[in-house]
């Protein structure tokens, strides 16, 4: 069995990326995220996903593997919070980075839907 690998733990000052790979985010829960990441003494980045919405989804395919590709690169990001759920993060894998992905660990919170993208970091 492949040995699971512990990206560094968030510290205070950290900066971390704000995304939305599946369905859109509210302006509203998305003022209560980056307040609540405030209040742990982070630093949110938001990304452009958290601000689309196209149709069911938080933007076009590219757009939100861009978000993604763009916050596993950035050796100033530490950690990388999706904000919903829902439906659409599965259609991001072939646009993935993933050697930038495993050369960049972070950090990756998400939860229903955005089980499609652990699972597929978790096989790195």
């Amino acid at each position: 069995m492949k040995k699971l690998f512990y990206p560094a733990a968030l510290k205070p000052n950290d900066m971390v990326a704000l995304t939305a790979p599946s369905s859109p985010v509210s302006e509203k829960d998305l003022k209560i995220a980056v307040k609540s990441l405030k209040s742990l003494g982070l630093k949110p980045i938001i990304m452009d996903s958290c601000h689309q919405s196209h149709g069911y989804l938080s933007g076009h395919d590219k757009q939100r593997a861009d978000d993604l590709n763009r916050a596993f690169s950035d050796k100033r990001i530490k950690g990388i919070f999706c904000l919903r759920g829902g439906y659409g993060s599965a259609r991001l894998l072939p646009l993935l980075d993933f050697n930038s992905i495993k050369n960049n660990p972070k950090v990756f919170i998400g939860y229903s839907d955005i089980t499609a993208l652990h699972i597929s970091i978790n096989k790195l």
